[in-house]
């Protein structure tokens, strides 16, 4: 990291702002698209890019704003390159990348975790192949291409070209299924294996008053929220499967899924107003109120750590721990993982210094910033112990570094991942932490297993991009379906899951669903032996 830094250690933030704001109020008016800036030490040109960043209105006041920050300053003084960051809001990305496109604006370093706009891109010539300009300009991100071949394989087009930019980060769980074992231990029952024991459990937690209050007003699991994940999960109920050698569009699973959940509901063993509850709001203050016995989430170990920490506050003698995913007649399966490689930015074709921007990537690749993005500036926000990075202020880390997750999106990220970061973090001398740290840990050995792979035929991210006609019709055909199944589950007798298997295949068919069908199949017959499936995600060494 060092040979990347001005400073000492000993160096303060004051000073270091006062000098990077000086730096920053020297070269501000010099313009975006020039190819080259202010001269370096070396006597040579800077180049001047334009890279894009999410504003995810979470960056402290005092610290600065998306653009003009501590840490935008640290990578203009530091980098080699000349960057101004070009805000892009995270809850409209898309739009606002077509319009900046439009106009001429786009940054020439787009980043952007939506794939399909990325592959829209690509279809639109409007980024650059990569496969030369790494080859000439490029050691660290050429490194790391070689070191992990799916890289690569990801960011390849159809015309055999790198396109792509990714970060590797490495396994980290991201969707969880809890359960009470408080529970499980009072009333007899042991930590269900299958999806008949599940029902079976939860029926007990709805109906045996479990947390002793002499009311009915316990739920045996969650639906709303990332709580009918786990049944999809359980039914491999993941649209597309390979069946015979084939890629299919799959029913069977689909109709499994919802017959169980119908179960789930018709018994009381859930909130009859789950779909009213889109995100998830009411089941999650449910489970912290101490009222559900199975519980799915999804999120970071930072928010697992935040929604335990309400629950144990109102539930302190309650004991939660992490479960597989029961086992059905279709297999065992493990929810989705964060993806270990994820393709996250492209090349403007327009770039007015493709050296430059590579040149960032490499930088931004590189051990020693992954480093500082991850823990800042040693003998500001950190010290060394043991050969370990210690924080010296977690109020300080929380305030300058904890949201720097954005300054992450290319590069070497496996070095030192979400995941591993905050259990770093624990201090488990404390029970509160000491429970995390074991659940997150027991989540891992579970859900990143081959034994128990996740049930789609791969990654959501790495799923082919539709061409547009293709999209057109996934887009208008399956939120409709997902309504009959929807229906079915709480439509009593009146609407049965096997009437709306039946309207969900005509509605398929004259939406031109079998030509998705046909689409991918193809695909799947040209790719089969080269793209990147399920069983190639748990070959990496990370």
């Amino acid at each position: 990291m060092k040979g990347y830094m001005k400073k000492t250690a000993g160096c303060t933030l004051s000073g270091l702002l006062a000098l990077t704001v000086i730096l920053s109020g020297c070269s501000k008016d010099k313009p975006a698209s020039s190819a080259t800036g202010e001269t370096g030490e070396t006597g040579k040109s800077k180049p001047s890019i334009t890279v894009s960043m999410y504003d995810r209105g979470n960056i402290p006041q005092e610290i600065g704003t998306v653009d003009n920050n501590l840490w935008t300053k640290w990578v203009n003084e530091n980098s080699g390159v000349n960057v101004k960051f070009v805000p892009v809001p995270r809850s409209d990305s898309v739009k606002k990348f077509n319009t900046l496109l439009a106009a001429g604006q786009a940054p020439d370093l787009i980043l952007e975790y939506d794939t399909n706009f990325l592959n829209q891109l690509y279809t639109q010539k409007q980024i650059m192949p990569l496969d030369d300009l790494i080859d000439q300009h490029s050691t660290e991100y050429k490194q790391l291409l070689e070191q992990y071949p799916l890289l690569r394989k990801l960011g390849t087009k159809s015309d055999g070209k790198l396109y792509g930019i990714g970060r590797v980060l490495g396994y980290i769980p991201g969707n969880f299924l809890f359960i009470r074992q408080d529970w499980l231990d009072k009333l007899g029952l042991k930590v269900p294996e299958t999806d008949e024991e599940a029902l079976e459990v939860m029926k007990a937690f709805a109906g045996k008053d479990p947390d002793g209050n002499g009311k009915a007003d316990t739920f045996g699991a969650n639906l709303s929220g990332a709580g009918g994940g786990w049944v999809d999960t359980m039914f491999q109920n993941v649209s597309w499967i390979i069946s015979d050698g084939n890629l299919e569009k799959d029913w069977e699973r689909a109709e499994a899924a919802a017959s169980y959940k119908k179960r789930m509901f018709e018994e009381g063993l859930v909130d009859k107003d789950y779909l009213t509850d889109n995100v998830g709001k009411k089941s999650e203050q449910d489970f912290l109120q101490g009222k559900t016995g199975i519980y799915g989430a999804t999120g970071s170990v930072h928010l697992i750590y935040t929604q335990y920490q309400t629950f144990k506050s109102n539930n302190p003698d309650a004991k939660l721990t992490v479960i597989a995913v029961p086992r059905s007649k279709y297999g065992q399966f493990s929810p989705g993982f964060n993806a270990p490689i994820q393709m996250s930015g492209a090349v403007n074709a327009k770039a007015a210094s493709p050296e430059g921007v590579m040149q960032l990537i490499d930088f931004m690749s590189s051990a020693s910033t992954v480093k500082t993005m991850k823990y800042g500036l040693e003998g500001v926000h950190y010290k060394m112990e043991n050969g370990k990075e210690v924080t010296l202020d977690k109020d300080k880390y929380d305030k300058e570094i904890s949201w720097l997750g954005d300054f992450r999106m290319v590069g070497s990220q496996h070095l030192i991942n979400e995941f591993t970061k905050y259990l770093e973090d624990l201090d488990q001398s404390k029970p509160l932490d000491k429970d995390v740290y074991d659940m997150m840990k027991k989540a891992y050995s579970l859900y990143i297993s081959k034994d128990q792979p996740i049930p789609a035929i791969t990654m959501d991210g790495y799923m082919p991009g539709l061409p547009a006609d293709m999209l057109f019709i996934a887009n208008n055909v399956n939120q409709p379906v997902a309504d009959l199944w929807n229906k079915a589950v709480v439509s009593g007798k009146g609407y049965s899951v096997e009437q709306a298997a039946a309207d969900a295949k005509s509605l398929w068919k004259k939406s031109d669903g079998e030509k998705l069908e046909t689409w991918y199949a193809d695909w799947y017959a040209a790719n089969k032996d080269s793209w990147v499936f399920t069983k190639d995600l748990y070959d990496m060494k990370f």
